[in-house]
């Protein structure tokens, strides 16, 4: 049933199997699944978060639930197929422009160069009136965004998703912490497919490469492209986890490893970004789950989005 979404035969297996037992060891997994191995199915259902380790020995593991799992690869799968359309759009305008009269408006620019994208970045924010919408990923050509305080008090909204590798850059979480005082809503993801910036769906601007570069852009015009690329956005701000600076009864530091630990950063990126000793987070990490009463960092994360806290 779940190869249509991603998961291989074995994966599968391994999946339903801990559905009927929330707790089992690899050597259990073996003998009820019939497999000779176990450990390669189970790494990539951890990296696909539906299998999360619990804490203790013997090693076990346990299933994510279904209606969380299913929906989690319905997602990615739908993620995957958006990018496909939007690559496909891209060359249906390269054909049509290749073959546009002399003299008619260009629907898709490049730009290059450090100093004109950011130029035109910041025309870009200037231009919106309604709302601005971001997905955010290194490298940059700034840390700094001179205009958005100003756009924000004259009305416009900031929706931004920050892929989690941008939390691992210095300054960078103080920066988004600005920002989302200001006003922006803010939420982080894993793998952000591109950098892209789109203003009141009239004009958009997106990384021209794979993996993206700051100085190499494409400017769209095009209104069937710019569906697609708010389809883009929409699809990766719903499978993003919110970043919130308020309405929970932790404090700043365990709010910030919450959101952290949400995002699938491991201790070592987590202890770098807070400036902790690893042991301080696996530390921190441990009391965080006993007063929330749970087991895994998965499930951590869960309650604090079933609460509203992230």
């Amino acid at each position: 049933m779940l190869e249509a979404l991603g998961l291989t035969g074995r994966e599968e297996v391994v999946y339903q199997a801990l559905l009927d037992d929330p707790a089992m060891t690899e050597a259990g997994l073996r003998e009820v699944t019939g497999m000779t191995t176990v450990s390669a199915a189970l790494r990539a259902l951890q990296d696909k978060g539906l299998v999360a380790r619990l804490a203790g020995r013997p090693t076990r593991y346990s299933a994510a639930p279904p209606e969380v799992a299913v929906e989690m690869l319905i997602r990615a799968r739908e993620e995957e197929l958006q990018k496909i359309r939007v690559d496909s759009l891209l060359l249906t305008e390269r054909f049509r422009a290749a073959r546009r009269p002399e003299g008619a408006g260009a629907l898709v620019e490049t730009l290059e160069g450090v100093d004109a994208v950011r130029q035109r970045w910041i025309q870009l924010q200037q231009a919106a009136r309604h709302e601005i919408c971001v997905l955010d990923c290194p490298p940059y050509l700034t840390q700094d965004n001179p205009v958005q305080s100003e756009r924000h008090a004259r009305g416009v909204e900031y929706r931004v998703v920050y892929d989690t590798t941008a939390l691992t850059v210095p300054g960078r979480l103080e920066d988004i912490e600005s920002h989302i005082k200001h006003g922006e809503h803010a939420r982080v993801a894993s793998d952000v497919p591109v950098k892209l910036l789109l203003a009141d769906d009239h004009v958009g601007m997106i990384s021209l490469w794979r993996p993206a570069t700051a100085d190499s852009v494409m400017i769209i015009h095009s209104l069937s492209l710019l569906t697609a690329l708010r389809a883009l956005f929409e699809s990766v701000w719903n499978r993003a986890s919110p970043y919130s600076l308020t309405g929970d009864p932790l404090g700043v530091d365990d709010r910030r490893l919450l959101t952290l630990l949400a995002a699938g950063m491991t201790d070592e990126s987590i202890a770098r970004q807070l400036g902790w000793h690893p042991r301080t987070v696996q530390r921190r990490v441990r009391r965080l789950m006993d007063t929330l009463g749970v087991r895994t960092r998965f499930q951590a994360g869960m309650h604090a989005q079933r609460e509203g806290w992230l």
